[in-house]
């Protein structure tokens, strides 16, 4: 078996041993045999001083050749990181973390960084995800961020460009991102993902061929030390996820505390035979939010539409008058079937709320309500201001509020069939 030179006994065979040693896990050119690179091995610290940038890409390209590991060693420090980190196509970064933390402190003397820990400094984007790669197990902080006031704005901490398909994002712990993650390719699984992105959690541009998000939990109390006007700002800015156009997404087990808005259908890329997103979200929890779910103009498409399913949304923060657990604030198209289709199964609203759905004038949408509660509502449990919408209620039940349960001020065609 190959062994290591012991100091003092092996003085005339040191060469010929630490070779054969080297050669269990390298090739004769001095390329890794196993594809796991560690990035200790290129030069990095972990000690949260040296800027470990240069060393840890020089282990993401060394593992370039052939698809590897790159090997996030847990130190008793942390990865400064000054610029942008690139993960080449097929290849992981891997790191020892594997569970989602709670109640995180601030790390001072009595609870230094510990683990595979990036620093973020650079204000661009930090980490470029190339197409087939993965990020895992790795936790990642700016030190450099505010804990009052208004945020310092940065780059999206992780990064999926244009056409970089098939990228997978899982066991990521980010404490203070101002903007977390992006996403703009097709194939993409993001998977225990937790932290309090500041400004934009998640946002997908362009996607297809089936996003698949779980697991996803935003607070605020990863960082229990946030003065009160941070979470402010956040509560009237912040969103948890944005989408633009996604095909057939898939999300489950998504969480956000403390936004302005938990799930925004902005369409803002439109494409032909594309009208917006369609998919599904179920077991969710949008709380002390204003908006719970946006949806704008070209946000959703008819033809596919959105199922909803098996969650709560409770909208008492924010701007009062403005709290909806649902707004549809899109546009008619003048054909019902390229209007945003929604159906809501078991949707749970509380607590103090103008509305839980709220019809804007110009909306096209047609929805239905299949189970779940109002409670709490303030005015009406659903308002209709359009009359290009239609909406459907079957099995509702509605409670502990104020008004009617449907305030049909557009005269839309709607249909009220029974509840408790």
């Amino acid at each position: 078996m190959a062994r290591l030179p012991e100091p003092g006994a092996d003085s005339d065979d040191w060469g010929q041993l630490l070779n054969d040693f080297l050669r269990v896990e390298h090739h004769d050119d001095g390329t890794h045999r196993s594809g796991v690179f560690n990035v200790l091995a290129f030069g990095a610290k972990g000690d949260g001083v040296a800027d470990d940038t240069a060393a840890i890409q020089s282990a993401l390209d060394a593992a370039g050749a052939c698809g590897g590991i790159v090997w996030l060693s847990p130190t008793h420090g942390s990865y400064r990181c000054e610029r942008t980190l690139t993960v080449p196509p097929h290849v992981t970064l891997k790191g020892g973390f594997g569970g989602m933390r709670r109640g995180h402190k601030l790390w001072d003397d009595s609870d230094s960084p510990c683990g595979s820990v990036l620093y973020a400094y650079s204000p661009d984007n930090f980490i470029m995800m190339s197409h087939n790669a993965t990020l895992d197990g790795v936790e990642i902080f700016y030190p450099e961020q505010v804990m009052a006031g208004e945020p310092r704005p940065y780059g999206w901490t992780i990064m999926i460009p244009r056409h970089q398909h098939g990228v997978t994002i899982r066991n990521v712990t980010c404490l203070n991102p101002f903007q977390f993650i992006y996403a703009s390719a097709d194939g993409l699984l993001i998977d225990s993902i937790q932290g309090y992105p500041l400004y934009k959690g998640i946002k997908l541009g362009r996607v297809a061929d089936v996003a698949r998000m779980s697991n996803v939990h935003f607070n605020p109390n990863v960082l229990p030390r946030l003065d009160a006007s941070l979470r402010a700002w956040v509560q009237r800015y912040g969103s948890c996820l944005d989408m633009d156009m996604a095909e057939e997404f898939m999300i489950h087990n998504f969480f956000g505390y403390g936004y302005a808005c938990g799930i925004c259908f902005t369409g803002q890329i439109t494409e032909d035979g594309v009208p917006g997103n369609y998919g599904s979200v179920s077991n969710f929890g949008f709380d002390s939010v204003t908006v719970g779910i946006l949806i704008e103009t070209n946000g959703v498409s008819g033809t596919q539409g959105v199922s909803v399913s098996n969650g709560r949304i409770i909208p008492f923060a924010g701007e009062v008058g403005a709290r909806a657990g649902i707004k549809l604030a899109d546009t008619a198209t003048g054909d019902p079937a390229l209007d945003p289709a929604i159906s809501l199964t078991n949707v749970g609203f509380f607590s103090p709320h103008e509305r839980s759905v709220w019809i804007g004038p110009s909306s096209g949408a047609r929805l239905t309500m299949l189970g779940g509660q109002c409670t709490g509502y303030l005015n009406e449990a659903v308002l209709v201001e359009s009359p290009a919408a239609a909406v459907r209620l079957v099995g509702v039940r509605t409670f502990n509020g104020n008004g009617p349960r449907i305030q049909n001020t557009g005269g839309a065609d709607v249909a009220d069939l029974g509840g408790m």
